[in-house]
């Protein structure tokens, strides 16, 4: 149950960004990063960092994403896509931001190999299990959404995809 009471308003972003006062602080700072740089794109958006859970063998949730559960994935390599959906599905995520600034601030991103992974995951936008997935790289946010996958053309989808990617490179 969500209480304002058992959270910080964020000094940057005010009540857009809740941080929980039982937040998990071994990545509290990485995931303040990664919200705000979310809400400094979408200005539509509304965040809260949830409370640390400890549940054996089970790693809650970071964020409540306008109010869909949310987790960030600091991917090392542009292969870590499938196993970053895979991990955020087994947390009951309906939204996945992959962090490509955590492990690779410095790299710049082969926009297609992230076309073709996302792409991979076509089912999990058009089933319903994910509703979306935030790209972060250079300080900067895109998203993928299921009504990308409308088109049947797969090679028009990756494309599409690709383009939202290179927005991350201006």
């Amino acid at each position: 149950m969500f209480r304002i009471e058992d959270f910080l308003v964020d000094e940057i972003y005010g009540e857009r960004l809740l941080i929980s006062k039982q937040a998990d602080q071994t990545e509290l700072v990485e995931n303040i990063r990664v919200a705000r740089v979310l809400l400094g794109c979408f200005a539509d958006m509304n965040i809260r960092i949830n409370e640390h859970l400890l549940v054996f063998g089970h790693k809650n949730p970071e964020y409540t994403i306008n109010e869909k559960l949310g987790d960030r994935k600091g991917i090392e390599s542009e292969n870590g896509i499938k196993s970053a959906f895979r991990k955020a599905k087994e947390q009951g995520c309906q939204t996945v931001v992959l962090d490509f600034d955590m492990h690779m601030a410095e790299s710049i991103l082969k926009t297609k190999k992230i076309a073709s992974g996302l792409y991979g995951r076509h089912e999990d936008f058009t089933s319903g299990n994910i509703n979306e997935c935030y790209v972060v790289h250079n300080s900067k946010a895109v998203v993928v959404k299921p009504d990308l996958f409308a088109v049947s053309d797969k090679d028009t989808v990756k494309n599409q995809i690709e383009d939202e990617i290179e927005k991350l490179r201006t």
